[in-house]
């Protein structure tokens, strides 16, 4: 039986805001005028993220915004990068990973993340992140820790998720097993998840209850309570 190890996201993560109204300003799209002390930048809605085409650039608002928060080497700044995962901090908490066909700028200004998204960005970027982002997204979004992070949420007219609470969610990473062709069991899952996946958008409503089963046999290798055979 696989080992799961339970961490808290703030140990493998950064949770990054998306920006507020008072860090930028509107410009004019097609306007070529330097903003003094200020860089250009698209903002990123809601409305621009979706499962079928995870950031539609023609939804990106054009915007002026502070140097400091575009910057390509502080893990903090909330410039969007590939493999970025974004999640909705309102009531629906929709979970977006922003994958390597992803293009993270819009005619050479970069993207950032508007007020109602939050970003998981992992603290570990060499290697193989791009595998664990694939993983941390699945398990962020799967329906058991959907519900989790709803409960988490606080608010009468609309909640919404905190960044501290969001940071204190309990993450299951499983651990190794070199034994199954020198793989990793958190690769195994992510691609069993995505045929399942990609069963249940050929199939539909006729795939729903398998994919469904799938996700609950998938969530119980992830955390421990069930062993992983080919």
């Amino acid at each position: 039986m696989s080992s799961a190890n339970i961490v808290k996201l703030s140990t493998i993560a950064e949770i990054i805001p998306g920006i507020s109204v008072r860090d930028y300003e509107p410009r004019d799209p097609v306007s070529t005028r330097h903003h003094e002390d200020m860089a250009r930048a698209h903002l990123i809605p809601i409305s621009a993220l979706d499962e079928d085409q995870p950031l539609n650039q023609d939804k990106a608002q054009p915007i002026w915004i502070k140097p400091s928060l575009l910057s390509s080497d502080a893990i903090r700044a909330p410039r969007l990068r590939q493999f970025d995962i974004l999640i909705i901090n309102r009531s629906n908490p929709r979970v977006i990973l922003l994958s390597e066909e992803v293009d993270t700028g819009k005619y050479d200004d970069p993207n950032v993340a508007s007020g109602p998204l939050m970003i998981v960005r992992l603290k570990e970027q060499g290697g193989w992140f791009f595998r664990r982002a694939q993983y941390l997204a699945w398990w962020l979004g799967h329906v058991k820790t959907q519900n989790v992070i709803r409960s988490m949420m606080k608010g009468t007219t609309v909640k919404v998720l905190s960044r501290g609470d969001l940071e204190d969610l309990n993450v299951s990473f499983p651990g190794s097993d070199s034994g199954i062709n020198g793989a990793t069991i958190e690769d195994l899952i992510f691609d069993r998840a995505q045929k399942a996946h990609n069963l249940r958008r050929l199939l539909h409503e006729q795939a729903d209850l398998e994919f469904m089963r799938a996700q609950e046999v998938l969530y119980r290798v992830a955390t421990g309570k069930l062993p992983f055979r080919r």
